[in-house]
């Protein structure tokens, strides 16, 4: 498998922003046909999946997959047959491995579990470059944000969960790589407490901004109120969805364009968005099918229960007709904005705010963060049933010994941010929510 460096995934992708939608399908079809064929040859698993294909397959011959049989094949999954799941979890056991290389050839990343069920993924090099390609090439919506980035000295901050998550492991497999750009790019957990983040940001005055939107509406009153005081030329969001009114207070707060991109861990970078606030699929390398629950294609304009992800630039860990819970609708008319790929609309992740009867609102993500990290805790959801009172439901070996774990760690953050609140362990298991069939972590008071 050869690999594919930074200055060929950059000029890969230039030609194919060039492309007309037919060459670009084209280019599309030939590389899911020589995953497909890879993935067969070198994943035990998928080649028992695709033992009985027909020769001249199209992509809904495939058959679909999903994150729990995966994981439980994890060993059979990939296609490095030296890498096994124990020493995965050995090399994330230690935390000073967050932006490291695993046997110098891959980077370790976890999802966020936002269904309830977290993901170990590989990134090797090529994959990688082919998503810092993407991101230098597509990710700002205007030349002129770009252009104010370089010239104002390319300082940029962002606050996502510290880990082996895609956000901030990425800005430490950067650091590691390019030591010298340590005064130009920083990640603060978002578990930190507000006025430490706010300090540490003014004395940085970065240029970009990036974080959870619901982190950044914080920072945003923060500015507001006059304890932060920072201009970026540009605020880009990510991780949850970017609702309009929290766009426009983004930008009244700060003054830089605000725009936003959907990714996952298993994609990547899948879409960027436009001046017209359309998210364009990267369609040259990834490919996403909008279906209802039983994996039958919806037409454009009908929202969709799920979507199939093909990641067609991740040959260590295929990803081929894989279910996410994004409801998405897909459009292919024209958009207006120079950008013929077909774009979508995202119905987004919907974790809440907490608002405590301090006045002190805490981010859904931090809170997640912390019990993400909570040893034993396999599933969870805290919900607020008052102002300063929260019932924490579980799924755990142990939910007596998980819950006072839980508990200390959670009283701990919420000390920190001037929060006294009473904790209590759930009698019921985690709930989606009995209309929407959506799945929360954090459920804010009336919003259960």
């Amino acid at each position: 498998m050869k690999e594919i460096g930074l200055g060929k995934a950059l000029a890969m992708t230039y030609r194919a922003g060039r492309m007309a939608p037919g060459e670009r399908k084209a280019l599309a079809q030939k590389r899911l046909k020589e995953l497909a064929a890879y993935a067969g040859r070198n994943s035990p698993y998928y080649g028992r999946l695709y033992k009985e294909l027909p020769e001249d397959w199209k992509l809904t011959d495939l058959p679909t997959v999903n994150k729990v049989d995966l994981m439980a094949h994890f060993d059979m999954w990939l296609t490095d047959r030296t890498v096994t799941e124990g020493a995965v979890n050995s090399f994330m056991e230690d935390r000073e491995n967050i932006g490291r290389l695993m046997d110098g050839k891959y980077l370790i990343f976890t999802t966020s579990g936002s269904t309830g069920n977290p993901l170990v993924v590989l990134y090797d090099k090529t994959c990688m470059n082919i998503s810092s390609a993407l991101s230098v090439l597509r990710a700002y919506a205007r030349r002129e944000d770009l252009s104010a980035f370089i010239k104002k000295g390319k300082r940029t901050a962002s606050i996502f969960a510290e880990g082996f998550y895609l956000g901030s492991g990425s800005v430490k497999y950067q650091l590691r790589r390019m030591p010298w750009k340590k005064g130009m790019m920083m990640n603060l957990d978002v578990r930190t407490p507000t006025a430490e983040i706010v300090e540490k940001l003014n004395r940085f005055s970065p240029v970009m901004l990036g974080g959870y939107p619901s982190g950044l509406e914080l920072l945003a009153d923060e500015q507001a109120a006059g304890r932060l005081h920072i201009s970026p030329a540009i605020v880009m969001t990510g991780g949850e969805l970017l609702r309009d009114e929290v766009r426009e207070k983004l930008a009244d707060a700060f003054g830089g364009y605000v725009q936003t991109n959907y990714s996952c861990t298993e994609g990547g970078t899948m879409c960027h968005e436009c001046v017209n606030r359309h998210l364009h699929i990267n369609d040259e390398w990834i490919m996403i099918e909008v279906v209802d629950e039983d994996n039958r294609p919806v037409p454009d304009g009908t929202q969709s229960a799920k979507i199939l992800l093909t990641n067609l630039a991740n040959k260590v860990q295929p990803f081929i007709r894989y279910e996410v819970s994004d409801r998405i609708v897909m459009h292919h008319e024209e958009c207006g904005c120079g950008c013929d790929a077909p774009w979508l609309e995202i119905e987004g992740r919907n974790d809440d705010i907490l608002m405590f009867e301090e006045g002190i609102k805490l981010q859904p993500l931090a809170v997640y963060a912390i019990l993400r990290e909570v040893p034993g805790l396999k599933r969870f959801q805290l919900v607020q049933k008052e102002r300063n009172v929260l019932e924490l439901r579980m799924l755990a070996q142990d939910p007596k010994e998980v819950f006072g774990k839980a508990e200390e760690v959670l009283q701990s953050y919420f000390r920190d941010n001037g929060v006294h609140a009473v904790i209590y362990a759930g009698e019921v298991l985690p709930q989606v929510h009995p209309e929407s069939g959506k799945f929360k972590h954090i459920v804010a008071l009336g919003r259960e």
